[in-house]
């Protein structure tokens, strides 16, 4: 077993940039791993763009989301402290530069985060003396266990727990007396607010209405600050990511998903919307995922990237024609995009194949690009990364692509062991990029078969919607299919296979198992087992589980059970290592109970590990020794049963 402590000890992230035109900076949050205190850290970094010098700006450790003052005098940034045992406050901080001073804006209390990103949620005014946030009140005070009386149904969520009553609200703050206007709340969710141009409006998502319990749709309001009054933009959407003023403030820019029946990001699609009369123009002619993230500028067109087909692209769009103009592009992910108001120079946070989470620009005069910042240069001049290949099989009228990482001193005249990575989703994708666990498992022998089966994004929305109601059906197959066609090359090991997958790659990795005896080892993080059980366990399991899984479940129970890895445990001969978070609300580990037990009584070969106080997301923001502890398990688990 290799690397597996270097990799999350040592790897860095970038999750925002944010460019300073008149001073001729960028600001970025970059995120790397303490050993010594098992601690993730969040600091902000300036990179001066003539010298190219980089410094640390502000104290903190758990500093995130810089975002500059329209003047450049003030940056506005989020600093995470517990308050008390897993109770932690996001508050909103300003660095004045001129007197080098930081100060604590937001009370204590109110914590600055959703059950979304946190990025989109406070942003400047055009005159740099006020800002507008969403929150959420944090009790800090009453500590003791109490009875939870449980109203709604969506009273908990993964990323913040318990929800209850509690609703993200709006308020805008002036930096200077700190005097507050609040835009009035009724029992639903405000997120993402914005102000237009002239700072006379804010525009915000919400998701009102009598059924949001069971509908969570999202649609627009507009607050006029001077006489206090509301106004609703007459359309509604499944998903809503982010929102951008025109430059006339007669028109937003909207990212949001095509239809009612998406609310992952990954599907991002783009709508301008008259606010006079709604009027809701389709700017996504490619049927391509956007992007979504917040803090774009509009400047006769938008400037942004957008995946097709697991490869990303810098692009403008023009809100007259809906053409798209490729800037860039290349074999690459690109997670964030920032500019000015002249949009001379673009900057983004780029992963490649070459470099990983690297800050680049593109200069519109020059057409060059720069790379300004590599992270984790040091570190892979020490460890190779892997090679990357791709293919495509024609399966029921389409073209389903894989990727496949070889180890990077692959000998082509010996067979490998092969692990089946599956993404999540269904709606993820597997992108050109270098990924931590493909890495793992590359540099420990393994080859990688990554498959883009009927479901994943960035392949259109016929493609998409192929996975709706048929989970295990044909996007199974397109799995399958994917590795008769691997198996044809030469240093191919058939009979070495190897099954890895979380959350809905948990779903297909047991499904699998129940229905083919051709792999020699599973690993099936974070399942979903029984669809019965986590219609009504999981924070998603209504909206979610109505739409991908056949309608409302006391009237389908036969179809959910059909659909159910938990239904074919006897057929299962795959050694089988189930691991799960223990407070994971999006698949709940009652999942993995179940399906361990069902294996255990029938004297299956199963192991199941459970990870206190880790959520869906643990592998991105876990404990970092229970995250060692999760791929260490998992490798040694494939050595003993494919070599």
């Amino acid at each position: 077993m290799k690397n597996v402590k270097e990799y999350i000890e040592g790897i860095k992230t970038i999750p925002w940039v944010s460019f300073d035109e008149l001073n001729n900076q960028i600001f970025f949050q970059q995120t790397s791993v303490d050993s010594k205190t098992n601690q993730r850290f969040s600091q902000i970094f300036s990179i001066d763009l003539m010298s190219k010098k980089i410094e640390k700006v502000t104290s903190g450790f758990n500093d995130s989301i810089p975002k500059i003052s329209p003047d450049g005098k003030f940056l506005a940034f989020i600093r995470t402290n517990e308050k008390t045992k897993n109770n932690k406050i996001n508050s909103i901080f300003i660095k004045d530069f001129n007197k080098d001073y930081e100060f604590q804006l937001t009370e204590d209390f109110k914590s600055v985060k959703s059950s979304e990103d946190n990025s989109g949620l406070f942003n400047w005014d055009n005159s740099s003396s006020r800002l507008v946030y969403s929150f959420r009140v944090s009790n800090l005070n009453n500590l003791d266990l109490k009875p939870l009386v449980v109203k709604k149904i969506r009273y908990r969520h993964d990323a913040l727990g318990w929800i209850g009553d509690i609703f993200n609200q709006i308020e805008i703050i002036n930096i200077f007396d700190k005097s507050i206007v609040s835009i009035p709340n009724s029992e639903c969710d405000h997120l993402n607010p914005v102000f237009s141009n002239n700072d006379k409006l804010i525009a915000y998502i919400t998701d009102v209405g009598d059924d949001r319990d069971i509908s969570w749709t999202q649609s627009i309001e507009v607050f006029n600050i001077n006489s206090r009054k509301i106004f609703k933009i007459d359309q509604s959407f499944g998903g809503l990511f982010s929102l951008i003023w025109s430059e006339d403030d007669s028109k937003l820019i909207v990212f949001a998903s095509n239809n009612n029946k998406y609310s992952d990001k990954r599907v991002s699609s783009l709508f301008s919307i008259n606010i006079k009369n709604s009027q809701k123009v389709d700017l996504n002619m490619n049927q391509i995922a956007f992007n979504a993230q917040p803090n774009l500028n509009f400047l006769s067109h938008i400037t942004l990237s957008y995946t097709s087909k697991g490869v990303s692209f810098l692009a403008d769009i023009s809100l007259k024609n809906s053409k798209l103009k490729v800037l860039y592009g290349k074999e690459s992910k690109i997670n964030q995009v920032a500019y000015g108001n002249s949009n001379e120079k673009v900057f983004f946070v780029e992963n490649s194949r070459n470099h990983h989470e690297s800050i680049c620009q593109y200069d519109r005069s020059s057409k060059k690009y720069e790379l300004l910042y590599n992270s984790n240069e040091n570190f892979f001049q020490k460890i190779k990364v892997s090679r990357m290949e791709k293919f495509e099989i024609n399966r029921s009228n389409y073209q389903i692509e894989s990727r496949i990482f070889l180890p990077n001193d692959i000998d082509k005249n010996r067979k490998y062991p092969v692990i089946i990575d599956i993404h999540g989703g269904p709606h993820g994708r597997f992108e050109d990029q270098i990924s931590v666990s493909q890495e793992l498992f590359t540099s420990n022998n393994f080859i990688v078969l990554a498959v883009n089966p009927r479901g994943s994004s960035s392949y259109g929305y016929d493609f998409l919607n192929e996975v709706l109601t048929d989970w295990g059906g044909e996007d199974y197959l397109d799995i399958l299919d994917s590795i008769d066609e691997l198996s044809k090359f030469n240093f191919i090991d058939p009979n070495r296979l190897g099954l890895y997958g979380h959350s809905y790659g948990g779903f297909m990795s047991s499904w699998i198992i129940g229905h083919s005896n051709r792999f020699k080892a599973a690993v099936i993080s974070a399942p979903c087992i029984n669809l019965n059980s986590m219609s009504g366990t999981s924070d998603i399991g209504i909206k979610f589980g109505e739409e991908q899984w056949g309608g409302i479940r006391t009237f389908n129970v036969e179809k959910y059970l059909f659909n159910s890895p938990i239904s074919y445990v006897e057929n299962v001969k795959t050694p089988a290592l189930i691991l799960c978070g223990e407070l994971d609300y999006r698949c709940p580990i009652e999942q993995a109970e179940q399906y361990f037990v069902a294996l255990k009584r029938l004297n299956k070969n199963v192991q199941f590990v459970r990870y206190p106080e880790e959520n869906h997301q643990m592998l991105n923001q876990g404990k970092p020794d229970f995250v060692i502890d999760y791929w260490t398990r998992t490798i040694n688990f494939f050595k003993e049963y494919l070599y």
